[in-house]
């Protein structure tokens, strides 16, 4: 019996330690190059309103015509909401300009940061997303932005939580 109890312990306090270094690597940003902002036009063909992490799917047509798709990652469903998101926020078929910092292996993937629409609605981000853009914005954005660009995300940091970025101030 005792030696049961010690080996029932031993696997519970093992999967707690893997459960713990999973979670950590998961909320790491260091798949990320969050020095450089890449700019991709393409067309939603899915979006994920999902836990742990919003996903969009987009296809992306290079300048040689090959069709990439790439694959967007966003903030949890909550704070997407709480940003003013809804599962119809984005819809199959959309055009849009995605502003985001892509994976340092260079795979189709990127964490998005701004996203507008085709009528040129901007929409809105979470506090977590406000935060890593301000941070980039403060580092990188004068050098490596276009001045007009470096105001737009100046003022999509300035409106976080008024739930519209369009809204004038």
């Amino acid at each position: 019996m005792r030696n049961k109890l010690g080996a029932m312990s031993a696997i519970g306090v093992g999967l707690l330690m893997a459960a713990a270094g999973s979670l950590w690597a998961h909320h790491s940003d260091a798949v990320y190059d969050m020095t450089q902002m890449a700019i991709l036009k393409g067309v939603v063909t899915e979006h994920q309103f999902i836990n742990p992490h919003q996903i969009i799917k987009l296809k992306v047509k290079e300048t040689n015509g090959r069709v990439t798709p790439w694959i967007l990652v966003g903030a949890a469903v909550s704070a997407n909401r709480a940003a003013g998101w809804t599962r119809d926020t984005l819809k199959t078929g959309e055009e849009v300009t995605v502003y985001g910092f892509p994976y340092r292996d260079g795979k189709a993937n990127m964490t998005w940061m701004r996203i507008v629409k085709a009528d040129g609605k901007l929409l809105p981000i979470s506090g977590a997303k406000n935060d890593k853009l301000a941070r980039y914005l403060g580092t990188y954005g004068k050098e490596q932005l276009s001045p007009e660009d470096y105001e737009v995300f100046k003022r999509s940091i300035l409106y976080v939580g008024t739930s519209d970025p369009n809204q004038e101030r």
